[in-house]
């Protein structure tokens, strides 16, 4: 029983930590105050806020077949804080299992009241994050991006746009562009009470293949995902949307409602596709 709980562990630990901007961030930007990691006692998950370094923890499973898909991870936390832990390295841990490889993204947090849009350094770091991934993998067309809430916006507009940074070395040579997009309860994605997509979400028809997951009783509109997926039809582009009745916000893997339980299942299955 130890062995196997240690066994357990081992697994579930990252095989490496990459500094995104080992020369620094782009243009300089930091913020002045201290990273924090805390576990918020009332919602029961762990939490990172006041990111100024962004780090990128690498989830290879050990069950992966050839050419396994990898799958960037973006937790939410509303462009305030990061759910490091349950929108993060349990999702890694979870695709891990299923044979699937991951990387958990730790982006920098905004300086809300000077960094306009907000998810622009975050975005930054996303585009160099599947950039990271790709110039390290022997297959380059099976790496995709997933988020949480507002780490769905995040997935959302790097899949859309094109990298602002100026490129820093031979990394950046390599395709910044998602093969897949996963959207779990994403956040954003339209103004309240609008049901067209905000102008930074510019939806193509080179648009990566999209799954997306949302509750009804979602907080946090389904209009974003609704409008999504339509924009993804309008331009052709695949799209595979699950709607259901309960479940709330931020539950990651951790819900019991019936058939919401099952959406990480579902996920495998869509990705078994690439």
């Amino acid at each position: 029983m130890v062995l196997a709980a240690v066994l357990s562990l081992a697994m579930t630990q990252p095989l490496e930590t990459i500094d995104l901007w080992p020369s620094g961030n782009p243009n300089g930007w930091t913020r002045t105050d201290t990273e924090v990691t805390e576990f918020d006692e009332k919602s029961n998950f762990k939490i990172v806020k006041n990111v100024s370094k962004p780090t990128l923890q690498i989830f290879k499973s050990p069950s992966a077949q050839p050419n396994a898909p990898t799958v960037l991870v973006c937790p939410g936390g509303g462009y305030w804080i990061e759910a490091i832990e349950h929108e993060g390295t349990e999702i890694a841990e979870f695709l891990n299992s299923k044979g699937i490889h991951a990387a958990v993204l730790k982006y920098r947090l905004p300086n809300r009241e000077q960094d306009k849009p907000l998810h622009l350094a975050p975005m930054q770091d996303a585009h160099r994050a599947l950039r990271i991934l790709r110039s390290r993998s022997k297959d380059t067309s099976k790496i995709g991006i997933m988020g949480f809430s507002a780490g769905g916006h995040l997935a959302a507009v790097t899949s859309t746009n094109e990298p602002t940074y100026t490129k820093v070395d031979a990394i950046d040579q390599s395709s910044s562009r998602a093969d897949f997009t996963v959207l779990v309860y994403t956040a954003y994605l339209v103004n309240d009470g609008e049901s067209t997509l905000k102008d930074e979400v510019p939806v193509s028809s080179s648009t990566p293949p999209t799954f997306l997951v949302h509750t009804m009783d979602d907080p946090i509109p389904v209009q974003s995902a609704l409008t999504y997926t339509a924009a993804c039809k309008a331009k052709n582009v695949p799209v595979e949307f699950h709607l259901f009745p309960k479940g709330g916000h931020g539950y990651g893997l951790r819900t019991k409602e019936r058939g919401l339980k099952n959406w990480g299942n579902l996920l495998v299955d869509w990705l078994s596709d690439f």
